[in-house]
């Protein structure tokens, strides 16, 4: 084919416009590719990275008669949710599960009986719902149920009410972050539990808010600040509705980047420690604070070996208290001190109030009632930040309602909830930290720091127990408690033990060991059971009196390190449990039976809620 002159200029000309054409755009591309990136935002005051915003999806309009009048037969469970009351969160109706472990008391029971040792073994899945699955994030959380409808925490701050009968999405609330909010690790930025108290559901954020929405709406009815969110102080944990107020305790007073270079040297904790707050449940007003580490001027404050408030740091609170309505007291624990070392944080010998301790206050002005120390001058990190249940025992012939407790080190301790007073402690084994425990006080001798030469103390820091709590049952009296006995290297291959403590004997009935760890908190049932789940994906309901597994779930799409819950809608029971996303808890349970990590699939978060057919 011969093409004339002038046609083969003109393509001539058109090939070169396209190709300088094509040239800029690429020398265009290929300079905004080599743009420097943005500089990263630090906070001045502690060189932690910040954070960005994730942006909002725009709501999508309902222009049809037909989608408003479909709407508004799935908000429908709305319209059946009443106040609750107070006399409501002292006897939760039996279908609800209105707070951390259901009731004030810590057991994590529920009465419910239509699934039991029977019939368990025909679960099956009702729903799932997809949770916020960000590369960070982590899923520690605990559903709240009341009248048919589930509130539920995801991961970045949204709320999320769902008919807890179908999953069917209810509303949702956003909660957006300062621009320059602190890049802290996932696990200070989780949140384990909600509350409720009339018609609002109240949430701590992880940048020190408190915050009340209505129920029904998911609007905002308050927002109160408590602290300034560059001192890196979070609340991770969850508040507590007592009568007409709302209690919260701040976390992350003691992270693990406070002990440098081994822990030699102290870097960068929230000055004063952690705190405690009361507030108005109309308002939100804050009423009164308490400190969980004694400031110089405070009853408590000469036990920190002169340090100035500033250099004091540390108890955090990890999970919201318990409360005895009968007592007018509510219980926290708190967590170790910071630096973790005696000498790097200058205090040595001296006891350091109030961490590694039970602090019995009352709800309406936040004095201090009493206080029971469990590891004074902690060297070791061996915090006492977890549950804390309220059970009956018979001590040397006596009754008492007592306060059980175990911190990292899985001891299990009580005292009486009226006085403080130590009863009993009963060590599984798992520890060396305390090398004697007075069976009068309770006063521990502790492993020296550091350990004498060719003694490795345990537990690590990870703990022999962690976060998921135990739970008790009053069908049995025991309490129910698993913990990880890795580092002592007595238990071969099974390092794994699933404990029951007989309240009336103190003794163990159950030592169950197995290769892989329990990994989320536990669940009692008045149908005789007991559910935990494991790494390795799979939940299971044992037998509270043998500890017999009765039924395994199919794997499940992560690893489980939330809290299973139970309640009832319309005459039906279900099982409930948020699944994935673990934290450093449950990636250490993991790698307790190594094997099982060394391929990993994607991190996700999904919500599990199962029935009988």
């Amino acid at each position: 084919m011969h093409l004339s002159r002038s046609f083969a200029l003109k393509m001539a000309r058109s090939v070169a416009t396209c190709s300088a054409t094509l040239a800029i755009l690429t020398l265009v591309d290929c300079g905004v590719l080599a743009q420097a990136p943005a500089a990263l935002k630090v906070n001045p005051a502690t060189g932690t990275p910040v954070q960005a915003p994730a942006p909002q999806r725009p709501r999508r309009p309902m222009d049809s008669p037909y989608a408003k009048a479909a709407y508004a037969t799935m908000q429908a469970p709305l319209n059946h949710l009443t106040p609750v009351t107070d006399a409501m969160l002292r006897n939760p109706p039996p279908g609800d599960w209105l707070n951390w472990r259901r009731t004030y008391d810590g057991w994590a029971y529920s009465p419910l009986t239509q699934i039991n040792r029977k019939n368990v073994k025909d679960l099956r899945v009702s729903w799932t719902f997809s949770m916020a699955s960000q590369d960070d994030a982590v899923n520690e959380t605990t559903p709240i149920v009341h009248d048919g409808v589930m509130f539920l925490w995801n991961f970045g701050e949204t709320i999320q009410a769902l008919d807890a009968k179908t999953g069917t999405l209810l509303w949702q609330f956003d909660y957006t972050l300062p621009s320059d909010y602190p890049s802290l690790p996932g696990f200070y930025r989780t949140k384990r539990s909600l509350a409720i108290g009339g018609n609002k559901l109240i949430v701590g954020t992880i940048d020190m808010h408190l915050i009340a929405l209505d129920t029904k709406t998911g609007k905002k009815v308050w927002d109160v600040v408590t602290d300034d969110y560059k001192s890196e102080r979070t609340y991770n944990s969850g508040p507590l509705v007592v009568k007409d107020k709302v209690l919260i305790g701040a976390g992350n007073c003691s992270p693990g980047s406070a002990n440098r270079d081994g822990g030699k040297v102290a870097g960068y904790f929230p000055p004063g420690g952690c705190f405690i707050t009361g507030h108005d449940l109309e308002t939100g007003k804050e009423l009164w604070r308490f400190n969980t580490v004694a400031h110089t001027n405070e009853p408590g404050g000469d036990t920190w070996n002169n340090l100035p408030d500033d250099k004091r740091g540390g108890s955090a609170i990890w999970e919201v208290g318990q409360y005895d309505p009968e007592l007018n007291l509510t219980y926290w624990g708190t967590g170790s001190p910071s630096p973790w070392s005696t000498v790097t944080r200058g205090s040595f010998g001296a006891t350091g109030l109030y961490m590694n301790a039970t602090l019995a206050l009352n709800p309406d002005t936040g004095k201090l009632v009493w206080y029971y120390q469990h590891i004074p001058s902690d060297p070791y990190d061996m915090d006492y930040a977890f549950e804390h249940i309220l059970a009956p025992v018979t001590v040397r012939g006596e009754r008492h309602k007592a306060l059980i407790t175990a911190g990292k080190p899985a001891i299990f301790e009580a005292v009486d909830a009226a006085t403080g007073k130590f009863l009993f402690a009963v060590d599984p084994g798992a520890q060396n930290v305390a090398t004697a425990i007075d069976p009068v006080t309770g006063v521990k001798t502790l492993l020296p720091e550091p350990p004498p030469p060719g003694v490795t103390r345990c537990p690590t820091n990870a703990g022999a127990r962690n976060f998921p709590a135990g739970a008790y049952s009053p069908s049995t009296n025991r309490y129910y408690l698993p913990i990880s006995d890795t580092c002592m290297g007595k238990m071969g291959d099974t390092p794994a033990r699933f404990l029951a403590l007989d309240l009336n004997t103190q003794k163990l009935v159950w030592d169950i060991r197995t290769r892989v760890p329990q990994s989320s908190g536990q669940l009692t049932t008045a149908g005789g059971l007991v559910f935990s789940a494991t790494p390795d994906r799979y939940f299971r309901a044992f037998d509270d009196h043998d500890g017999k597994v009765l039924w395994q779930s199919p794997r499940l799409n992560d690893i489980p390190n939330a809290f299973p819950i139970s309640y009832m809608v319309d005459g039906k029971q279900y099982i409930a449990m948020p699944v994935g996303n673990p934290g450093l808890q449950g990636n250490t349970a993991l790698y307790a039976a190594p094997e099982n990590g060394v391929v990993r699939g994607s991190k996700s978060s999904v919500l599990w809620v199962w029935e009988l057919p």
